[in-house]
């Protein structure tokens, strides 16, 4: 954590408590699902029940500028999630019916990815995996 408040003093930014509070709820709870705005916002108004959707946009935008966390774009149709910038990358499993995302272990890690690049003669930078279908409550509900 002293290494994000780090990087925010840089940016010219101070550690309030609503913008610690933002964070300390990606680092409790964004282990393995990543977080809408609003799941931000429904967490941290327990707290402080006078911080506005706003500022959470607001808050979000400025970790994003500062590389704290990434944006997701899951092709869902569904709002944009964030979470933390700490690991490589991540694969998830994604609800078509309520948007929750679980992260699942890299099945790329089997692959020889280095052989593939040398046999199609090709760079490979990163990849990701995204699978779309319902989650147990979402068919239990149907």
């Amino acid at each position: 954590m002293k290494e994000v408040f780090e990087l925010l003093r840089k940016g010219g930014y101070k550690i309030t408590p609503q913008r610690q509070e933002i964070l300390n709820v990606f680092i409790d709870t964004n282990k393995n699902t990543p977080l809408s705005a609003e799941d931000v916002y429904q967490k941290v108004i327990k707290r402080y029940p006078n911080v506005s959707l706003d500022t959470i946009y607001r808050n979000l935008s400025i970790l994003l500028d500062l590389g704290i966390i990434k944006k997701l774009n899951f092709r869902d149709g569904k709002s944009q999630y964030y979470e933390l910038n700490l690991v490589d990358h991540r694969h998830y499993l994604i609800c078509l019916n309520c948007g929750v995302a679980e992260v699942i272990d890299c099945p790329l890690k089997l692959v020889d990815q280095e052989k593939i690049a040398e046999e199609k003669n090709f760079e490979i930078r990163k990849h990701n995996l995204e699978l779309y279908g319902y989650c147990a409550l979402c068919r239990k509900g149907t």
